[in-house]
C-alpha cells in the first residue's frame, strides 16, 4: 500500500494536540478570586485565612520573588454538574503562571479547603484538584513565588537567589482559576492513544509493530468528530484497544516502576521552600493512592518528614495511614540525601542513626535500602557503613552523569576498602525523574548492562529536584505499559521488590572494587569554602563534646546531654545535604549554614565548657584537654605546657646568608626564601631531603575557573593551561616564632604563617585569604621529591589509593579528588603526608624535570569565585591550616590529621582527668566516645582500623564495667554472640584491614 507518512503523522500529532487534548475539559467556569498578599516569611493557613482579601483579576500579575500570596477562590458547581454519573469529574484548575520547562522550580501552591485541610498541590505540570460533584466551592491556595532561578541552565549570574537582592518585580500571571468538568472517558481515549503515539517514536520505521500502530491512530483520526469526541470515543477506543492489547516479547526487560520525588532539601530555594515543596509533593501522592491501588511511592529524607510533622499534623497523620499500609514506603534510613564524599564517617554513621530513629519512633519501619540517586561520587567506605547501619541494597544514578568513562555494570556487588560488599543498582534509565515515556523506557532497556543474566531494573518516576512528584498521566502511561509489544513491561513496584528480584537472578554479580568517582562536578570539593568549614569544624566539636559529656557522665555523675547534642547533630546532618555542603545553593541558603554552625558551635562550646568543668575542677592550674585519638595523652585532660620555651624542644627560627629563613628543631629542617617558598625540607631522622632542586614548594598559584556549564559544581580540565604564581610579595619576615609572608592575588591578599609545630616534627601553614577574585581558583602547590606512583588520601574509617599518573582514561578523569585530613605520598621508607583541617580538594600528579619524573606535586585547592548560582561565592576572609610532616608509615599521617583538625583545648582547673577509655597496641583509632541513643547510660566507642592491615588491640576501660558487646552500628546487636566480654575479661579486639567496631559497654558510673 502507498504511504504518506508525513502526511499521516502530522495528521495525528495535530489530532492529539488540538482536539482530543482540550476536549478532555468538557466545560468550564471562571470562579471569583481574592488575593492577601504576605510580606517576609510564610504563614499558616489559620493566620492567612484571617487575614483580609481583597478582589484580584484573573489575568494580573503577582508574586515578587520568595513572596507568598494567598489566593481565595469561590463559586458554585453548577446544578446540571451535580450528581456523579461515572463519565465527569469535577475539578478545579488553576494556572499560577508557569511554564512546562523545569516544573520543579517555578511558582507552585496548596490548596486548602475552608477548613484548612490540605487537599493537594499545584505545580506546572499538575494543575488540577478534584472536587465534590455539587455544592460552594470556597477555597484557599498559598501561592509560592519561587523564581526560576535554574533559567534553562544557562548558569547565568541572578540576584534572584536571596530575598535582599532579588528585587521587587513582578514575576507571574495568574492566568487561569476554572471550575471544570472533565470527561472521564474522553480522558481515557487520549491516554491510549498518546501511549501509543509515544512508543511510536521508539520503533524503528521498517517494524511492522510501528506501522499498525500508526494506522490504527489514523483510523481514530478518521473515526472522530472533531467538534463532538464524545460521541465516538468508545469506538475510537475499541480501535485502539486490538493494539493495546499486544503482548510484550517474552524477553522484554521488565521495569520496576518505583513512584519518586527527588526533593532537593535545599538548592535553589532554601530549607523553609523545601518544607511546602514535601508538603505539596504529599499531597498530590495522597490523591493518586486515592484514585489507584497500585500505585505506591517512596521518598527518602526523615528531615522531610520531620518537617511536615511539626508544620502540617493533619497532612502527616494522613501520611502516617498511608505508610501502615504500604503505600507510601520511606526509604534510605538517612535524615538528608547527604554528601557521600567529604563528610566524616561519624557522620555517615549518625545520618543513618537518626534517620532511623525518626522512621522507626514516627512509622514504626525500617528501611534496608540506602537511596541516593543525586550525591556527587561515593566514598570507598560506604559499604562497610551501610552493611553495619543494616542495609542490604543501595540504589543511585549520578555515576550516569560521568563526562569520560561508562560505569560497566547496573546491577553489582559494590566492594569496599575493607572487603564488605553490598548489593548495588544504578537504574540504567540514568534518571531519577523519568515520565515512564517510551525513550525512557527504552533506554532503559537498551542500557542495562546485565542484560544477559538479569532482566529487570528500577524506574523512579515522578518530578523531582524541586518535588511534584508523580502525576496521573504517568500511571496512565504506565498502566498501558505493563504488557505491551514493543516497550519493556513495567510493574508498579519498590526498591525491595526489585532487589529481591536482582537476587534471584543474578547468583554471581559483578564486582566493583573501590570508590565511585563521578567524574563530573570536580568543583564541589572547594566551592563555598566557609560552609565547609562550618562542617569540618562542627565534626570536630561534636566529638569533643560527646567525648566529655561521656567522660563527665560516668566521672562525676554529670547529666548526658542527649538532647543538645540531637538538635546540633541534627543541624549538622542538614547542611550535610548533598547540595549545601558541596556549595552549590543560592546564598541564601549558604548564609544559613554558615548562621546555624555559629549556633552549633556557641552550642558545643558550651556543653564541652561544662564537661570538662565538671571533669578538672574549680581551680588556677594550667590544663589541656585532649580530644585527638592519636595523642600520647588522648583523651585525658593533662597538665599545660605553655610556659615551655620553644628552644627547649630544639626548635628555632633564625635567618638563612642568602637572606631568606631557617626553622629548624631535632628532626626538621626547613630553608624559607625571600619570597616565602620552601626551596629545603630535610628530614632529619633519615637526612632526606624532600624539596626538588628548581621546584620549591609552598607556592600560591591562581587559575581562570571558567567551566562549561554547571560553574560551582563543575572544574573541567582545561583550567590547568592557565595558571599563574602568585609572587607579588608585599613583606616576608620573622615574627615571633613564625615566618609571615604577605602577598597580592589580583585585588585579593594572602597572609601565611609559617611556623613548626610545638613538637618540631612538622612545618604548619596557617593561611589567611582576603578573596576578591572572580571565577578564579586558588591552589597551594607542595611538589615534593617522593617519586610515589600513588597517593593515599584520607576517607571514611580509612584511606584511598589513587595513581599519580595517568596511564588509563579512568586515572586521567580523577584530575581532581577529595580527602579528609591528609594526604600522603611515600618511597620505601620515607614518606610526606599534608594535613589540612578545612579542605577537601586537591589535585595530585606526577612532578617531571628534563623530561622524567622526580617527584609528586600535590596542590590543594583552596578558594573558587564561582557565579552560579550565588554571584558572590566565596568571596571575603577566609582561613586555612595545613602542615607538612615527614612519614614513615601510614599511621603518622593519621595522627598528623588529628593534631590539625582537633588541638588541644586549654583550660583552667582543679586536678588533671585520666583518660575514660584507650588502646593498648596495633594500629586501631578511637573515633568516638559517647553515651548510648537509646538512654540507657552504656557507654559507646566506636573504633577503627586506621592502616589497612590486619591488627589486634586491647580496649581498656578505667570504670567499673558490666559486660561489652561488638554491635551494630545503630548501636543494636547483631544476632550473634561471639563478640562478648564479660566484666572481668579483657576486651581484646582482631580487626581485620580498615574494619569498623562498635563496642556497647555497661557500665557502673558509681565506682571508678
Amino acid at each position: 500500500m502507498h504511504e504518506h507518512r508525513l502526511t499521516t503523522d502530522g495528521r495525528i500529532e495535530r489530532f492529539l494536540r488540538d482536539v482530543l487534548g482540550p476536549q478532555r475539559i468538557a466545560e468550564r467556569i471562571p470562579l471569583a478570586v481574592t488575593a492577601s498578599v504576605v510580606d517576609g516569611e510564610p504563614i499558616p493557613f489559620a493566620e492567612a485565612v484571617a487575614r483580609p482579601f481583597a478582589p484580584f483579576a484573573v489575568g494580573s500579575e503577582w508574586g515578587r520573588a520568595w513572596d507568598t500570596v494567598w489566593f481565595r477562590v469561590t463559586g458554585e458547581v453548577p446544578a446540571e454538574w451535580s450528581g456523579a454519573d461515572g463519565r465527569h469529574e469535577v475539578e478545579l484548575e488553576v494556572d499560577l503562571g508557569y511554564s512546562s520547562r523545569l516544573p520543579g522550580f517555578q511558582a507552585e501552591g496548596i490548596v486548602y479547603d475552608a477548613s484548612g485541610r490540605m487537599l493537594k498541590g499545584l505545580e506546572p505540570l499538575n494543575r488540577f484538584v478534584p472536587l465534590p460533584h455539587a455544592g460552594a466551592v470556597d477555597l484557599l491556595i498559598e501561592a509560592a513565588a519561587n523564581p526560576n532561578i535554574a533559567d534553562d541552565f544557562s548558569f547565568r549570574a541572578t540576584p534572584l537567589g536571596h530575598r535582599d537582592t532579588a528585587g521587587d518585580a513582578l514575576l507571574y500571571v495568574l492566568r487561569r482559576v476554572d471550575l471544570v468538568r472533565r470527561d472521564v472517558r474522553v480522558t481515557e481515549l487520549w491516554h491510549d492513544a498518546t501511549a501509543l503515539w509515544d512508543l511510536v517514536g521508539q520503533l524503528p520505521d521498517e517494524q511492522p509493530r510501528r506501522r499498525r500502530i500508526v494506522e490504527a491512530l489514523a483510523r481514530v483520526v478518521d473515526l472522530v468528530d472533531p467538534d463532538d469526541v464524545a460521541a465516538d470515543v468508545d469506538r475510537a477506543r475499541e480501535v485502539l484497544a486490538v493494539e493495546l492489547g499486544r503482548p510484550a516479547h517474552a524477553s522484554a526487560h521488565r521495569v520496576h516502576a518505583v513512584g519518586h520525588a527527588h526533593i532537593d532539601s535545599a538548592w535553589l530555594w532554601p530549607t523553609r521552600e523545601t518544607v511546602r515543596k514535601f508538603a505539596r509533593t504529599l499531597s498530590n501522592v495522597l490523591d493518586l493512592i486515592d484514585r489507584d491501588p497500585d500505585f505506591r511511592f517512596v521518598a527518602s529524607s526523615a528531615q522531610q518528614y520531620a518537617w511536615v510533622q511539626q508544620h502540617y499534623p493533619e497532612l502527616f497523620e494522613r501520611l502516617r495511614t498511608a505508610v501502615d499500609s504500604g503505600r507510601i514506603i520511606p526509604v534510605g534510613g538517612m535524615w538528608v540525601e547527604s554528601d557521600a564524599t567529604m563528610i566524616g564517617g561519624e557522620s555517615m554513621i549518625r545520618q543513618f542513626l537518626l534517620g532511623s530513629r525518626f522512621f522507626r519512633e514516627a512509622f514504626g519501619v525500617e528501611s534496608d535500602i540506602v537511596w541516593l540517586p543525586d550525591s556527587f561520587g561515593f566514598s570507598a567506605a560506604l559499604p562497610q557503613i551501610f552493611l553495619g547501619v543494616g542495609a542490604t541494597g543501595f540504589v543511585t544514578q549520578k555515576i550516569s552523569w560521568n563526562d569520560t568513562n561508562r560505569m560497566p555494570h547496573h546491577t553489582f556487588s559494590w566492594e569496599g576498602i575493607d572487603g564488605s560488599r553490598i548489593l548495588t543498582h544504578f537504574p540504567p534509565v540514568d534518571s531519577y525523574m523519568s515520565d515512564l515515556g517510551a525513550a525512557d523506557l527504552a533506554k532503559a532497556e537498551r542500557q542495562y548492562a546485565e542484560k544477559a543474566v538479569g532482566s529487570s531494573s528500577i524506574v523512579p518516576f515522578g518530578w523531582g529536584d524541586g518535588g511534584g512528584g508523580p502525576t496521573r498521566e504517568m500511571i496512565a502511561l504506565g498502566r498501558r505499559k505493563g504488557d505491551l509489544e514493543g516497550s519493556p513491561r513495567v510493574e508498579f513496584s519498590t526498591p525491595a521488590a526489585f532487589f529481591d528480584e536482582a537476587r534471584q537472578e543474578i547468583a554471581r554479580p559483578p564486582v566493583w572494587s573501590g570508590e565511585l568517582y563521578l567524574e563530573l562536578h570536580r568543583g564541589v570539593f572547594t566551592s563555598q569554602a566557609e560552609t565547609k568549614q562550618g562542617n569540618r569544624r562542627s565534626e570536630a566539636l561534636l566529638h569533643e563534646a560527646e567525648l566529655w559529656a561521656a567522660t563527665a557522665a560516668v566521672r562525676s555523675g554529670a547529666p548526658y546531654p542527649h538532647e543538645e547534642l540531637d538538635a546540633a547533630w541534627r543541624i549538622v546532618l542538614l547542611q550535610q545535604f548533598h547540595d549545601i555542603l558541596p556549595g552549590t545553593s543560592i546564598s541564601w541558603v549558604h548564609e544559613e549554614a554558615e548562621e546555624r554552625y555559629a549556633q552549633v558551635r556557641r552550642s558545643l562550646e558550651s556543653l564541652i565548657d561544662a564537661s570538662v568543668a565538671a571533669l578538672a575542677g574549680e581551680g588556677d592550674r594550667a590544663l589541656r584537654a585532649i580530644s585527638s585519638p592519636c595523642d600520647p595523652a588522648a583523651f585525658a585532660i593533662v597538665e599545660s605546657d605553655l610556659g615551655t620555651r620553644s628552644d627547649a624542644l630544639g626548635r628555632a627560627v633564625g635567618r638563612a646568608d642568602d637572606g631568606g629563613f631557617v626553622l629548624e628543631s631535632d628532626t626538621l629542617r626547613v630553608v624559607i626564601d625571600r619570597g616565602g617558598r620552601i626551596v629545603s625540607f630535610v628530614d632529619l631522622t633519615s637526612g632526606r631531603e624532600l624539596i626538588v632542586a628548581g621546584e620549591p614548594a609552598n607556592r600560591f598559584q591562581l587559575f581562570r575557573d571558567r567551566p562549561a556549564q554547571w560553574d560551582a559544581w563543575d572544574l573541567d580540565e582545561n583550567y590547568r593551561r592557565t595558571g599563574r604564581e602568585v609572587d607579588d610579595v608585599v613583606s616576608c619576615e620573622i615574627e615571633g616564632e613564625a615566618v609571615v609572608l604577605r602577598l597580592t592575588a589580583g585585588a585579593s591578599t594572602i597572609e601565611q604563617r609559617i611556623s613548626l609545630s610545638p613538637d618540631g616534627a612538622a612545618l604548619d601553614l596557617d593561611v589567611h585569604v582576603d578573596w576578591r577574585e572572580d571565577r578564579m581558583i586558588l591552589k597551594l602547590a607542595l611538589p615534593v621529591g617522593i617519586l610515589a606512583d600513588r597517593a593515599s588520601s584520607e576517607t571514611q574509617f580509612g584511606h584511598v589509593h589513587r595513581p599519580t599518573h595517568a596511564n588509563t582514561s579512568w586515572d586521567a578523569a580523577r584530575f581532581e579528588t577529595v580527602a579528609h585530613r591528609w594526604v600522603q605520598v611515600e618511597e620505601p621508607g620515607q614518606g610526606l603526608v599534608v594535613a589540612n583541617a578545612s579542605a577537601y580538594g586537591w589535585d595530585i600528579q606526577r612532578l617531571d624535570r628534563d623530561g622524567r619524573g622526580v617527584g609528586t606535586l600535590l596542590r590543594a585547592s583552596l578558594l573558587r569565585a564561582a557565579t552560579f548560582p550565588d554571584p558572590d561565592a566565596d568571596r571575603g576572609e577566609h582561613d586555612f591550616a595545613l602542615s607538612l610532616r615527614p612519614t614513615r608509615s601510614i599511621s603518622d599521617a593519621v595522627a598528623e590529621g588529628y593534631r590539625r583538625s582537633r588541638p588541644p583545648r586549654a583550660l583552667r582547673g582543679a586536678t588533671p582527668v585520666a583518660p575514660l577509655v584507650r588502646l593498648e597496641g596495633g594500629s586501631a583509632v578511637i573515633e568516638t566516645v559517647k553515651l548510648a541513643d537509646d538512654r540507657s547510660g552504656d557507654l559507646i566507642v566506636r573504633i577503627y582500623e586506621a592502616s589497612g592491615a590486619s591488627t589486634t588491640t586491647a580496649v581498656v576501660v578505667d570504670a567499673r564495667r558490666g559486660e561489652a558487646q561488638c554491635v551494630d552500628l545503630l548501636e543494636r546487636e547483631r544476632g550473634d554472640r561471639r563478640d562478648a566480654f564479660a566484666p572481668d575479661e579483657e576486651i581484646v579486639l582482631l580487626l581485620r584491614p580498615f574494619e569498623i567496631v562498635t563496642l556497647r559497654i555497661r557500665l557502673d558510673a558509681s565506682a571508678v
